[in-house]
């Protein structure tokens, strides 16, 4: 079975846009992540959430509307800090991994896989340039 680089996107789309909205929510403190452990209120939760939230939802949107390697390789990196940051602030979170947290990384494996693909693999425009070079150079 083979997917079209625009079927790929459209799957890191839906992951995107599903974590965006968890975040939003976690935002507006529908959904439970626990406490900071320094005691930080509500309103840090709020930005927090509203960031992560709009990061996501960009990300989500670029998928749909570009196929640049480039922008697959930033977002690549973006999800390698996401990762890495969940589990650094983990020390200062109580509890240190919560049901949504661990929800959001489950979903954000997929969304690394196809950034991953996208960004090592040529894109469309990229294979017909190619491959009129080629035939160029048979004449």
């Amino acid at each position: 079975m083979h997917l079209s680089r625009h079927t790929v996107r459209l799957i890191g789309a839906a992951c995107a846009a599903v974590m965006a909205a968890i975040y939003y929510l976690i935002g507006l403190g529908l959904l439970n992540v626990g406490a900071a452990a320094d005691g930080s209120d509500a309103s840090s939760m709020l930005v927090f959430g509203g960031l992560a939230g709009s990061a996501f939802l960009l990300g989500a949107i670029l998928l749909v509307l570009f196929d640049r390697r480039w922008i697959w390789w930033l977002g690549l990196i973006f999800q390698l800090f996401v990762y890495f940051a969940y589990v650094q602030v983990s020390g200062i979170r109580n509890p240190p991994f919560e049901m949504w947290g661990i929800s959001l990384r489950i979903i954000e494996l997929p969304l690394t896989i196809v950034l991953v693909y996208l960004a090592v693999t040529p894109t469309d425009l990229e294979r017909r340039t190619e491959a009129q070079v080629r035939i160029k150079d048979l004449d």
